[in-house]
């Protein structure tokens, strides 16, 4: 079910390169290998900025509810009510768990405005202010993902955005019960049904019932995706948060239950890509034998085996310099350590999403309740991009003042570069002011 990649023969590496190589996304997908899926996104765009509602409604009915109509698309307070009345009370708390402890982490990291730079008649500065307005995109196609909009609404809260704008489809799922409890539980008001490409368009354009925004974040498949980034520049957007991954680096001191669990739970996202990089072949074999065993008890088990038979692999190394070498390739979304020297691993490991250390420090923490965000960059685009956070919703103004005397100080080198590239207007700009 997982295979296992010796690096030490080649046709193995060659194996492992092609698996890194279908992960990595490449600037020529999306204009060639892409061509179709792009067509499709670049038409939904359109037909939203020229139809709004009316494209919503026709592509909700074509892929979730063939009996969706325009006054579905924005969710009622009252119905977000009803919901939450609904939800088992067990479930209610562990959603105020998952929200009160993401809020506090995001509260933490908010970053605050840095002292001044001073030097004689220079101050230089720099402060944060929040978005007016972030657009918050979660699937629903597959499962009722609450915790997704937990991970994207409260840094949106925390950072102080005026106006927070949900997006989820009109699946089943997305007009779960837990779905609008939490809603509720969050206070929000702006939450509307709308799914894939045609959701993003209408946060981007706005529509007669959704409002435009300044950012747009969120997972999403490939549609998705490539919809934020057709749109990159006419409004902000975050990185490719696309279908999940996980890297495990182990040796023969890690639990290969814990292993085979982690990997698991990635693997049952379907699609979702699950390595294990190890120095151990034993470590290899047990893990290799878990995973049949404890997915043979679970109920996605078709998703499980093609997502760890076609997208996922153990590879095996004597070397941890090659190991850690691969693992920055892979540059996965989640990467757990667990292995005897982890703070020695984690000083060298240059990219991940969100990295989890030790052998009761499991994905799934991630996904509920330890804070961070779980919306993460993929497809090895942590080797430049972050996941969301509280930040994601900030932009950065420098602050720049003068006084007389500080300009007279810089004056003859601003003058000089200034003639100097043919600009005698900035150049006058200062030598008016002395």
């Amino acid at each position: 079910m997982l295979p296992t990649l010796r690096l030490s023969v080649p046709a193995d590496r060659t194996r492992a390169a092609g698996l890194l190589d279908k992960l990595r996304l490449k600037p020529a997908d999306v204009v060639l290998s892409q061509q179709q899926d792009v067509a499709a996104v670049t038409a939904t765009l359109a037909d939203v900025a020229k139809r709004g509602d009316d494209a919503l409604v026709e592509s909700a009915r074509r892929f979730d509810d063939p009996a969706f109509t325009a006054d579905q698309i924005k969710v009622r307070p009252d119905e977000m009510a009803a919901a939450h009345a609904r939800v088992p009370a067990d479930q209610l708390s562990a959603l105020r768990r998952s929200i009160a402890q993401v809020r506090e982490y995001q509260q933490h990291i908010l970053p605050a405005d840095p002292a001044p730079l001073r030097r004689p008649g220079v101050e230089l500065g720099l402060r944060y202010t929040p978005l007016d307005s972030a657009g918050c995109y979660f699937p629903g196609g597959k499962a009722a993902y609450p915790s997704s909009l937990i991970m994207l609404a409260v840094p949106a809260q925390v950072a102080g955005v005026k106006r927070v704008v949900v997006c989820t489809p009109p699946s089943k799922f997305g007009k779960s019960d837990l779905v609008l409890a939490a809603c509720h539980e969050l206070k929000l008001t702006d939450v509307y049904r709308a799914g894939g490409a045609a959701a993003i368009a209408a946060m981007a354009f706005g529509t007669a019932t959704v409002p435009a925004v300044d950012k747009i974040v969120g997972p999403g498949n490939r549609y998705v995706q490539l919809a934020k980034r057709a749109l990159a520049g006419v409004v902000g957007v975050d990185g490719f948060l696309g279908p999940s991954e996980i890297l495990v680096l182990a040796d023969d001191s890690a639990n290969p239950a814990f292993i085979a669990a982690d990997l698991i739970a990635q693997a049952e996202h379907d699609p979702g890509s699950c390595f294990l990089l190890t120095d151990s072949e034993a470590l290899a074999a047990a893990v290799t034998a878990e995973v049949s065993r404890q997915a043979a008890t679970l109920g996605r088990l078709a998703a499980l085996e093609r997502s760890l038979a076609n997208d996922s692999a153990i590879l095996v190394s004597r070397s941890w310099d090659e190991l850690l070498e691969w693992a920055n390739a892979f540059a996965a979304e989640h990467v757990n350590l667990q292995t005897g020297n982890d703070d020695a691993i984690l000083a060298k490991l240059r990219h991940g999403g969100a990295i989890f250390v030790g052998p009761y420090s499991p994905v799934a923490a991630g996904d509920y309740v330890a804070g961070p965000s779980h919306c993460l960059p993929t497809n090895t685009t942590a080797r430049f991009g972050s996941g969301i956070s509280a930040i994601e919703f900030l932009k950065r103004a420098s602050v720049e003042r003068y006084t007389r005397d500080g300009l007279a100080a810089d004056a003859a080198a601003i003058v000089t570069l200034a003639k100097a590239e043919g600009l005698d207007g900035h150049a006058a700009s200062v030598t008016a002011r002395l």
